[in-house]
């Protein structure tokens, strides 16, 4: 896994990626953070999560794709709801699923993630990084790529 700082969408469109994954609340919400820009920048994104039922907790663990051009977006959803204090609703297990399913259909891709749940899904950093460089090892056995992007310069 590579951890870099820098503007993952920004490197999304500049083909330096294959697929984004971002996380998901069960609400169809994308109101705030890199999922508000990616709604604004990409919104097939957005298209992708309204065609779920909203409030579904079924959707925990599962992810839906938005097109850009090429750029694949993943919706993986990884959060029932929106944290409004701060505290950790992040899904562990949920994010370990979608990530196993994601390993396994797109391998051999180039894959970008931000510091998912890490930030206003209120996400301890020691569970989601392991799980993340877990993820990185089974992607690159097949050939693939996970960048871990934080936003800055």
């Amino acid at each position: 896994m590579k951890l870099i700082k820098g503007d993952l969408l920004a490197m999304g469109k500049a083909n330096e990626f294959d697929i984004i994954v971002q996380g998901c609340n069960c609400f169809n919400k994308m109101g705030s953070g890199i999922a508000l820009q990616i709604k604004n920048q990409f919104p097939d994104a957005e298209l992708a999560d309204n065609e779920t039922i909203r409030g579904d907790a079924g959707k925990l663990g599962t992810y839906t794709i938005g097109m850009s051009g090429r750029l694949v977006i993943i919706n993986a959803y990884t959060q029932f709801g929106t944290s409004t204090a701060g505290e950790d609703v992040f899904e562990y297990n949920a994010f370990k699923r979608v990530l196993d399913k994601l390993a396994l259909r797109f391998g051999k891709y180039r894959i970008g993630l931000p510091m998912i749940g890490m930030g206003l899904g209120g996400g301890d950093p020691e569970r989601i990084i392991p799980m993340i460089e877990e993820f990185s090892d089974k992607m690159s056995a097949q050939g693939g790529t996970v960048t871990l992007v934080e936003f800055g310069q």
